[in-house]
């Protein structure tokens, strides 16, 4: 009894520096931010102002908040739709046992290993309008004769940016799902071929099924990190043209950076912590997959 007893708090001595690093690093932050949502404060000032819910008021009356909501919103889903469905197709070829397949799954993990900044500089001169190498290519092809100005234009900077953000995010969606199709029995596709299944029927009834868990995982991540995007749309378009892709998190450091109004910044990053509990309760509870 008493070597337990030792052996258990001995591996809640061991606890204490994780506990320690959460706190500093995660719970701090959070319950920081959470305070300073009630205070008026500037940079420079000499003392802040509790003005209690003053800040949250001021956003919710503020058009730019429910724009860069709305935003948050496009690309968020945007980015869902294709990082769900090319990963699982992709995937499902990669899963053959063919010749040179090995170096395929490896050439897919490059999007993947280039630092983002390295992409958002490359992209802003490729998608150039008169100099960039993706309007001379849509040229020469005779696909489109006009030159369009991808990052520049209203209508075509958001779907310009997803496909570059599902780009990246596609070999860490392909290798997962590839993983889950890895553990289906092949004995199991087989029986359905034995009992006249076509192709598609093999991939509605066998395939989805096993691999929905990871596709519901894959998806959740997608949505976390997608929704709090900030490095690749600021290197890029900074918000431009004009609010077109200020989603929350550009409104959040433009608020706190720019116009150095710390407060309501966090009352910003407050909402999108509600917001993204709220959601994140409803994936759990309504969209997980049923055994």
């Amino acid at each position: 009894m008493r070597l337990y007893v030792r052996k258990e708090r001995t591996s809640y001595i061991l606890m204490i520096p994780i506990l320690l690093l959460i706190i500093v690093i995660f719970a701090y932050p959070v319950i920081r931010t959470f305070i300073l949502s009630f205070y008026k404060i500037s940079f420079g000032a000499s003392e802040t102002r509790y003005v209690g819910l003053a800040n949250f008021k001021d956003i919710i009356r503020n058009q730019t908040y429910w724009q860069a909501l709305t935003n948050s919103l496009y690309w968020t889903f945007g980015n869902l739709l294709v990082q769900l469905s090319i990963p699982l197709f992709i995937a499902i070829l990669l899963n053959k046992r063919i010749r040179g397949i090995n170096f395929a799954r490896a050439i897919i993990m490059i999007p993947w290993i280039v630092p983002t900044v390295t992409i958002a500089v490359c992209m802003r001169w490729m998608l150039l309008p008169k100099i960039g190498i993706i309007n001379e290519m849509l040229d020469s092809m005779n696909i489109m004769k006009k030159q369009i100005h991808f990052l520049g234009h209203r209508f075509t900077v958001m779907p310009t940016l997803i496909l570059l953000n599902s780009w990246k995010f596609l070999p860490f969606g392909t290798l997962m799902i590839l993983a889950a199709l890895q553990t289906i029995p092949p004995e199991t596709y087989e029986a359905a071929e034995v009992d006249g299944a076509s192709g598609f029927q093999k991939f509605r009834y066998i395939t989805l099924p096993l691999v929905g868990s990871m596709i519901w995982f894959v998806g959740f991540l997608a949505f976390s990190w997608n929704f709090n995007t900030f490095d690749l749309i600021w290197l890029t378009t900074q918000g431009g043209p004009g609010t077109r892709t200020q989603t929350l998190s550009i409104l959040i450091y433009r608020t706190a950076f720019k116009t150095f109004r710390l407060g309501e910044a966090s009352a910003i990053s407050v909402t999108v912590a509600i917001l993204l509990i709220i959601i994140g309760v409803f994936y759990f509870k309504y969209l997980t997959p049923k055994e």
